[in-house]
């Protein structure tokens, strides 16, 4: 047993230990890079949706399948490149594309949830819309946007994260690092082209041949499942057992934030602005909290602090650094989309409402992403889950559902939905 001058004297340097780790110029640096450069890439899903005016009109409730299809690429993947960093760590990372390499097992196991996902997400839009009553596409045209969007997507987003992992294994760089926000931001840019794509593809009325592409795609979702069922290739069974659950959860909780912008869209059409901003603004969110979760995980198991049922003061470091990104990239929402609304010509409040929504927003939804951040982090270590395939997916979840009633709150606050 320590005197109690010697204990608080470790605590002391414990503490000052962890701020110089969580806080320093290489944090901010790298932290600042991802986040602009998904922004940046993320910009372009706005565009698209605030070009989609025209559809969103004619195809009634489709900004519920939107939301959560655009966050599906991100966690799919998201999750692969941070599976294949931890085979990168541990020495039993590959380029083999033998059937039974851990490269070739994820990929079959992201493109399997790609397909069982996307066709559930359809389903689920289609449930959410009929349950409450909201005047919507059918279920069949919303299965079959979903899964034309999300298997021409999943396949550039693939080559990315496989293109990362492969050259960070060849030139020793640490992917934790570049996975996360180059996997989401390519998500982002390529989700929305993809499912406007689909729906020119399928058009908005239903004909039999809808019927028919509807039925195939069943068919394909069930080979899928009894794939999975009895393939012998355990990691990547074992990868979709765990997964599917949560992401099944984090669709539902996406489902919820298209309902919440849903619910005002009338004013989000009248100022397509605000559309643009919305990817954008939601990404960010996430990436936030995909940081926070992160570097959480890590001193959990490193053992820098002990969970408690409040954050103790190790935490707070963390916690100011997201605030501190915040106070950056959130004014940088307002601009972007504010700039991207000029360019491409349609209607914007101004520059400095712009700048007010998304940052006034950002701060609060990032109270709510600490928040969550740490008790996602501290339960998912106690319940002894691997992070890679559970944390991610649902930070996303809730903090879509959490940062989309925080932009409405504004927006409505300033009387512009």
């Amino acid at each position: 047993m320590l005197p109690d001058f010697e204990e608080e004297i470790i605590n002391e340097i414990s503490f000052a230990a962890s701020l110089r780790y969580h806080i320093t110029p290489s944090s901010l640096k790298e932290g600042f890079f991802g986040l602009l450069l998904m922004s940046l890439m993320s910009l372009v899903a706005g565009i698209v949706l605030g070009k989609m005016t025209g559809i969103l009109e004619s195809l009634p409730a489709l900004i519920l399948l939107i939301t959560p299809a655009i966050g599906m690429r991100g966690n799919i993947f998201g999750a692969m490149g941070s599976r294949l960093g931890t085979a990168l760590h541990t020495g039993m990372f590959s380029t083999s594309l033998k059937s039974y390499s851990i490269l070739s097992q994820n990929i079959y196991a992201s493109m399997i949830n790609t397909v069982l996902i996307s066709f559930a997400l359809g389903l689920m839009a289609w449930g959410v819309a009929l349950l409450l009553k909201i005047e919507s596409i059918g279920m069949v045209e919303f299965v079959l946007i979903s899964m034309i969007g999300g298997i021409i997507s999943s396949f550039f987003v693939l080559l990315i994260t496989m293109g990362v992992a492969v050259t960070g294994y060849k030139r020793g760089w640490d992917i934790d690092n570049m996975s996360a926000p180059i996997i989401t931001a390519a998500g982002d840019m390529v989700t929305l082209p993809a499912l406007f794509l689909a729906v020119i593809l399928i058009g908005g009325n239903s004909t039999g041949y809808h019927t028919v592409l509807f039925i195939l795609f069943g068919i394909l979702a069930a080979a899928c499942l009894l794939l999975t069922i009895r393939s012998g290739f355990d990691i990547m069974r074992g990868i979709i057992y765990e997964s599917i659950p949560m992401l099944l959860i984090a669709g539902f909780m996406s489902t919820l934030a298209g309902l919440i912008i849903n619910s005002r869209l009338e004013g989000f059409l009248m100022q397509p602005a605000l559309l643009v901003m919305v990817p954008l603004f939601l990404e960010d969110n996430n990436a936030l909290g995909g940081i926070l979760t992160s570097r959480l995980s890590s001193m959990l198991h490193t053992g820098m602090f002990d969970p408690g049922i409040f954050p103790g003061k190790q935490i707070i470091p963390n916690f100011l650094l997201i605030y501190i990104y915040s106070l950056v990239v959130f004014p940088l929402v307002g601009v972007s989309a504010y700039a991207a609304s000029i360019l491409i010509g349609i209607d914007s409040p101004d520059l400095v409402s712009m700048i007010f929504i998304s940052t006034s927003a950002g701060l609060i939804a990032v109270t709510i992403v600490n928040l969550v951040g740490y008790y996602v982090a501290i339960t998912a270590h106690k319940l002894r889950l691997d992070p890679d395939n559970h944390s991610i997916p649902m930070m996303s979840s809730i903090v879509d559902a959490s940062g989309a009633m925080c932009l409405v709150a504004v927006l409505m606050l300033v009387g512009m939905v």
